[in-house]
């Protein structure tokens, strides 16, 4: 009942934000969303938002996730997952670029993958390789449990929306 409520509440108040469509709000934290960006509701209970990000190659789509403290896997253990789901144009096994930061005091994991993308649930991929598929990841390590930002979808619309992506993860802040 507890996890219920706390996961309506998320639901409400990042929904009552994402209307107004300048912010992200949830665990007591925010973050600007790009204005293109097209709010969906939210797919599964482990996702506190959902964008379409619209684009001339195609739809790319964003996702905030929320397993609770503990939960979700380590980020070592997903990079291995999502690399897991990516293999090149010639089939072989495709190396992840990381980089660590800190945002807000809070140890941060940016991850960057390109390929055929066969994205999945849980240990690997299901359903349907696309190619030129392009998925970036910050893992924000909060107290709450771990925060992670996605972005999904063809190459070049993840290409043209990165700068977006990237100034939505750095301006995650603990709400004042």
């Amino acid at each position: 009942m507890k996890t219920i409520l706390a996961f309506l509440l998320l639901v409400l108040t990042a929904g009552a934000v994402l209307a107004q469509g300048a912010q992200f709000s949830a665990l007591g934290y925010v973050a600007p969303v790009p204005k293109q960006w097209q709010a969906q509701p939210p797919a599964s209970n482990f996702r506190l938002a959902q964008y379409r990000v619209p684009g001339a190659a195609g739809d790319a789509e964003s996702v905030v996730f929320h397993f609770g403290k503990g939960q979700g896997g380590t980020v070592a253990a997903n990079i291995q997952r999502w690399k897991s789901q990516f293999v090149s144009a010639d089939g072989k096994s495709v190396e992840p670029k990381t980089q660590v930061l800190t945002i807000d005091q809070l140890p941060v994991t940016l991850v960057e993958l390109n390929g055929t993308y066969a994205r999945g649930v849980g240990t690997g991929p299901q359903g349907d390789a696309k190619p030129n598929q392009t998925l970036l990841v910050a893992v924000i390590e909060a107290p709450e449990g771990n925060v992670t930002f996605q972005l999904h979808g063809p190459r070049e619309t993840v290409a043209a929306n990165r700068k977006s992506f990237e100034a939505m993860v750095r301006g995650f802040r603990k709400q004042r």
